[in-house]
């Protein structure tokens, strides 16, 4: 006999693209509607692969104080999982933790009655309705009470270096019988790709190499949001293995191009575990090949984008079934441009939106070769967006949805956080006087 179960993470419902379209039928920005779906998607396909359970790793919501309407869609889909019959877990992550005495974004989705936990700290919590062997920082499940799989979980706050001088250490070992899951939300040091997960929300906080060595059937962890195997991890019979659940959701261009989707597990007895990642929809994006501005006439770079935007339709089909608006992502990365060359550019601008009118998405950035990118690189191969930026302009972009200046921006109505953005990126983006 096999039990399966799945697994996602970093599902980041709430997140939106600033100057994304709206969706039609709801008026939201369209890359929250593409979040929903996207966690719904992958829990119909959990739901029809006969999963006895959904295990998320975290970044469920991608604010800790999430709106009511991000809220109802997450309990809405913990509602059709336990309408199927399949216990429910969700971890703590880095954008689920909230700043001082804030509960977890998570605390709303534990709802006990319904067979669906989740790992976070809570101090009203008695001993009776509490997991060791460190509420909300370590604490093990036994999910299914007629399995005796155990699911090893270390949530954002357990991976905090500050509790041992608290005299709190984290050890996380294997039980001497059933099968044994290591779970947590965090950068694991073994991985090379290590600083491609680092993405300057909240604190960083480090998986140790040294845990997943400790006998654990399989480790699941979120937070970087490729999906796949972490190389060198695991026994010839592949017990051991270390993988990503990735995310169902690609956060823009700082995002590496991937599948997007849902780990299925797969627990043979006697037998390793096999883990197969299921794909599901994402909306297609385009990150054109940046053009080297220090080479060029306005008018030059003019006919090369006009070019690149009339070299196809940017409507996916699927995408229109899905959402309502099939628009693809774009974006246009220009290097080394000049004070005189941005002006003449920007009064391009229009012109160029309206040849990008399709897309749902469609952004022009300006970049410094000071930054360290090379024109020769696949755009795959960029450097992330936590590389040093000299462009003013880019860097407040990079950080309307992240840290002070994103929550900051959440908090502002409306028309005010439009009509201030607009001043500074004019501001950010004007000659200077010397």
């Amino acid at each position: 006999m096999t039990y399966r179960f799945a697994t996602i993470g970093c599902t980041h419902v709430g997140y939106s693209t600033r100057g994304m379209r709206m969706h039609r039928d709801t008026g939201w920005n369209l890359r929250v509607v593409d979040g929903q779906l996207a966690y719904n998607q992958a829990v119909n396909q959990i739901i029809d692969a006969e999963c006895q359970g959904l295990w998320h790793g975290g970044d469920v919501t991608h604010w800790s104080r999430p709106l009511p309407r991000d809220v109802e869609s997450v309990q809405r889909l913990d509602d059709i999982v336990f309408d199927a019959g399949l216990w429910n877990g969700k971890n703590s992550g880095n954008h689920c933790a909230g700043s001082g005495a804030d509960l977890s974004a998570v605390a709303m989705f534990d709802r006990p009655t319904m067979n669906a936990f989740t790992v976070y700290p809570d101090s009203r919590r008695t001993p009776e309705d509490s997991v060791g062997p460190y509420p909300g920082l370590y604490e093990i499940h036994q999910p299914d009470p007629d399995q005796a799989i155990y699911l090893h979980v270390i949530s954002h706050y357990g991976l905090d270096p500050d509790l041992r001088n608290q005299g709190i250490a984290i050890e996380p070992e294997p039980l001497d019988h059933g099968i044994n899951i290591l779970c947590s939300h965090g950068i694991f040091v073994g991985d090379e790709r290590l600083y491609k997960a680092a993405e300057r929300h909240g604190a960083d906080r480090l998986v140790p190499t040294e845990w997943v060595t400790r006998g654990f059937d399989l480790t699941l962890l979120s937070d970087f949001h490729t999906p796949g195997p972490v190389e060198g991890f695991g026994d010839p019979d592949g017990r051991g293995q270390v993988w990503y659940t990735g995310s169902t959701v690609r956060r823009g261009f700082s995002d590496d191009e991937s599948p997007r989707g849902w780990l299925q597990v797969d627990l043979p007895d006697a037998a390793a575990p096999q883990v197969t990642l299921r794909e599901i929809w994402q909306r297609p994006q385009r990150d054109f090949d940046p053009i080297n501005a220090t080479t060029m006439t306005v008018a030059q770079i003019n006919d090369m984008v006009r070019d690149r935007l009339a070299s196809q339709r940017w409507i996916d089909a699927e995408s229109e079934a899905l959402t309502g608006d099939g628009g693809w992502i774009l974006r246009q990365r220009i290097v080394g441009a000049t004070p005189q060359q941005r002006q003449g550019i920007y009064e391009l601008a229009g012109e160029w939106a309206n040849a990008a009118r399709d897309a749902a998405y469609w952004s022009t950035t300006f970049e410094n070769p000071l930054s360290g990118i090379s024109l020769a690189q696949p755009a795959h191969e960029q450097v992330s967006i936590t590389e040093r930026v000299v462009d003013l302009q880019v860097a407040l972009d990079h950080r309307v949805d992240h840290g002070t200046v994103g929550k900051t921006l959440r908090d502002a109505p409306e028309s005010l956080r439009d009509a201030a953005l607009t001043k500074a990126r004019a501001a950010l983006g004007a000659p200077r006087a010397d």
